[in-house]
């Protein structure tokens, strides 16, 4: 079983401009702890998590309007999967870089994601297979 078997898409992405208090209320909306921030052509810029929003907080009408937007605390991405990588890689992946959501690119573009909760439910499947 591969990553493009259990990643989550289609996916809700955010552009740089996006503001950390839509960005907050789309992560609750749809129960994910992580989001892409993506330029105009799809491909993957970084990472903004709901740690992340904890830590710098949803700033106030008082803050600079650039620390607000996505673009600016998204932790770039050092890490990606590709589509065609086996579920027990990902999962050791992302246990050693200790992410919980890995962005999944194909050629560059964002194609989906992939959380630990995937892989954890695929795997009694895959080692059964």
């Amino acid at each position: 079983m591969h990553t493009r078997d259990i990643m989550t898409t289609p996916l809700i992405a955010l552009a740089p401009s996006t503001s950390l208090a839509d960005a907050s209320q789309l992560m609750a909306r749809h129960g994910f702890s992580t989001l892409p921030v993506v330029d105009d052509q799809g491909r993957l810029l970084g990472l903004l998590s709901e740690e992340t929003l904890a830590y710098v907080g949803v700033p106030t009408d008082d803050d600079d309007a650039r620390l607000r937007t996505a673009a600016a605390v998204m932790r770039t991405p050092g890490v990606a999967a590709s589509a065609d990588l086996d579920i027990a890689q990902v999962g050791h992946c992302m246990a050693e870089t200790r992410v919980r959501a890995l962005p999944v690119v194909d050629e560059g573009t964002l194609v989906g994601m992939v959380t630990f909760q995937d892989v954890l439910r695929a795997l009694p499947v895959a080692q059964l297979s």
